[in-house]
């Protein structure tokens, strides 16, 4: 009786670890610009376990992408991709885009992320690429857009924090390290399921959607570029190549011309009969 008590108590310790706690995957300050990025990527050492499959299923939560914005050089709608390099793929997360210096918070579910499948969740992460985009899907580095433009994206300097919670668990957001008296409050722009970025990200929108893992107007990375603003959905979105080493997906959308045709031939039976 003893021992089934012991037994019973381990396995509770062991649910509760299980559904554990949320982990910092990335918590950086610094000024994203020209002369300490390559084709507007900034890479960092992930932070965490090297399995995030197990024991605790990490790759089935879902990403809390915390981005404070200290300085700005224009008020060009920006937007982020966070890609995840493993050793043979990559996979991306979105955040919607922004104007102004601000605290911007938004999450996207696993499922969701840009080539999800494509990464093995069980092996290491090797960098997390932090990557600039306007809300084209375009990397304004200036090897990419030119000098005058790459100016009114960046220098920027940011904060960047990305929590992964796994299934079940709660989102614990990180403190604000404080942003410009007149920035805008925080927004919380959780992704939308029904929505999709670019593959490579997109821009101004709250939202997100899975592919381009951005947001109306968003990207996503490629090879280290994903998602864009809006989120990542495949469905949703097509892919497309921009500057040197990125991919991004744009949501699909407008009526299409069989339809438009379905439509015209209708009316003239009508007009015929």
């Amino acid at each position: 009786m003893k021992t089934k008590g012991l037994t019973i108590a381990a396995i509770a310790l062991w649910s509760q670890q299980a559904y554990a706690q949320q982990f910092t995957v990335v918590d950086v300050t610094y000024t994203h610009g020209p002369t300490n990025t390559t084709d507007s990527h900034y890479r960092v050492r992930p932070q965490g376990p090297t399995n995030w499959r197990a024991p605790i299923d990490y790759a089935s939560g879902t990403i809390h992408m915390h981005v404070e914005v200290f300085t700005k050089p224009s008020t060009e709608g920006t937007l982020w991709n966070f890609c995840f390099e493993g050793t043979a793929s990559y996979s991306c997360a979105g955040t919607p885009s922004y104007r102004t210096p601000g605290v911007y918070i938004s999450s996207q579910p696993f499922s969701r992320f840009y080539q999800y499948t494509m990464l093995d969740w069980s092996k290491p992460i090797r960098n997390v690429a932090l990557i600039l985009k306007d809300t084209m899907n375009v990397k304004p580095a200036p090897e990419n857009v030119g000098a005058a433009r790459s100016m009114l994206f960046m220098p920027t300097t940011v904060r960047i924090v990305l929590t992964i919670v796994p299934p079940g668990g709660t989102y614990v957001p990180p403190g604000d390290a404080g942003v410009p008296a007149d920035g805008p409050p925080p927004r919380d722009a959780t992704v939308a399921a029904d929505r999709a970025p670019a593959a490579d990200g997109r821009a101004p929108d709250t939202t997100t959607t899975a592919d381009r893992p951005p947001a109306s107007g968003d990207t996503a990375p490629a090879s280290g570029d994903g998602p864009s603003s809006a989120g990542l959905d495949a469905g949703s979105s097509t892919s497309r190549n921009k500057g040197s080493s990125g991919c991004s997906i744009a949501p699909a959308g407008g009526i299409g011309p069989l339809w438009l045709l379905t439509v015209a031939l209708y009316r003239r039976r009508r007009r015929d009969a």
